[in-house]
């Protein structure tokens, strides 16, 4: 039965106002990965909670979001359901109401998965909503050996109903934060034992598709995300040479360094009033022939990352240039937490010149091109991490700090 028959007038028609306890409805299908109706149990309606929220230095109140279970949904024996809520519940009566919520019309609906894997649908909405269908991804996702890693594979997600073609995502994540991301598009990435360094021994995909559904006076936008288990990767932790390595600016050195710890939390690249510089040098504790530069979570002003190296701090010479820099901000994964959401950041391995010398400075900058043609120099404003990676080389007379 369509939800249209089931609504009184007034909430078809959306132009009353709504008593706290009228009723709100969200209606589905929920479906098998063959297609079939869902047979596999209630499914999960999550909120968002507010955790963690002591005030920052302005007053103001911070919190990390986590997705809590609030209510079950049980379809039935042909995979329809239809999920009464009140009006109160997502603020449709226009009144203020006590809640823990970041958001009182934000919610997602899960199919029970026990593998590690999720598949639901992240959605915000105040009237009457028919959702798309709920269908869970058999991405069967693995990895292929390949010289010097591996290529990712899995198998497409199947179209349904008029849910858009998803983009896909790997990302390994760290305890900490996240080591590497990337969009795959429609090719098998490849991986790198020095993407995984010692973060992680496992990896993502995610396939999300974004989409919406109107009607008059509402409108339904959704994420259709699905999630597969960690995929163990087969690779020994690497160390890069630059770990513990200090970096500095060119107003002054960081102490410690907060991109070559070995952590992947985003720190701000700033020292005192120099908030967003153009250049950062790292400071390797011995020389070293460099082969690779791993730049984690970039956020700031460029298109393309430029990587010299010098012996004493003074004389530099250029070792390798990054692809122009992707637009993230076009797709990005889902994340529950829009805190955590990595828009604007950059993952960058940048492989050097074969015959690089050995060096004991490292100094990167970006190019940064403008609306009008033109191009300057681009400025950093956080990062994650950066990893040098290569062998160890006999080159002496470096200068013990910056110049």
């Amino acid at each position: 039965m369509r939800l249209s028959r089931l609504l009184p007038l007034c909430l078809t028609l959306a132009g009353c106002a709504l008593e706290p306890d009228d009723p709100i409805y969200v209606s589905g299908t929920a479906l098998a990965a063959d297609g079939t109706p869902w047979r596999g149990g209630p499914l999960t309606l999550m909120r968002p909670r507010k955790v963690a929220a002591p005030p920052n230095e302005y007053g103001g109140e911070v919190y990390a979001t986590r997705y809590e279970p609030w209510a079950e949904v049980t379809p039935d024996a042909q995979g329809l359901f239809l999920h009464r809520l009140s009006a109160r519940d997502v603020g449709a009566d226009g009144l203020e109401h006590p809640h823990p919520w970041t958001s009182v019309n934000q919610f997602q609906l899960h199919l029970p998965r026990t593998d590690g894997g999720r598949d639901f649908l992240s959605f915000e909405f105040i009237r009457d909503v028919d959702l798309p269908p709920l269908r869970p991804w058999e991405g069967h996702v693995r990895t292929v050996d390949e010289a010097g890693g591996v290529r990712l594979s899995w198998e497409p997600v199947v179209p349904t109903a008029d849910i858009p073609e998803p983009d896909y995502f790997v990302q390994l994540r760290g305890e900490d934060g996240i080591a590497w991301q990337l969009r795959a598009g429609s090719g098998e990435p490849r991986l790198r034992p020095e993407l995984v360094e010692d973060f992680t021994h496992s990896a993502r995909v995610q396939a999300v598709s974004r989409g919406m559904r109107a009607w008059f006076k509402n409108s339904l936008y959704y994420d259709a995300v699905s999630e597969s288990p960690p995929v163990p990767l087969p690779f020994a932790a690497v160390v890069p040479a630059s770990r513990g390595a200090g970096c500095a600016l060119k107003s002054g050195t960081f102490s410690p360094c907060p991109f070559t710890d070995g952590r992947l939390e985003l720190a701000r690249a700033a020292i005192g009033e120099n908030f967003l510089p153009s250049e950062l040098f790292i400071l390797l504790e011995e020389p070293v022939r460099p082969r690779r530069v791993i730049v984690r979570g970039l956020d700031g002003f460029g298109d393309v990352l430029h990587v010299e190296g010098s012996v004493d701090g003074k004389t530099w010479f250029p070792l390798g240039d990054s692809a122009p820099f992707s637009d993230v901000v076009a797709s990005i994964p889902y994340e529950d937490d829009p805190a955590t959401a990595t828009l604007g950041e950059q993952y960058l391995d940048v492989a050097l010149a074969p015959d690089a010398p050995g060096v004991g400075r490292i100094r990167l900058w970006m190019t940064d091109r403008y609306t009008d043609g033109s191009s300057g120099m681009g400025q950093f404003s956080r990062l994650r991490e950066v990893s040098v990676f290569g062998e160890p080389s006999g080159a002496e007379g470096l200068a013990p700090q910056m110049k």
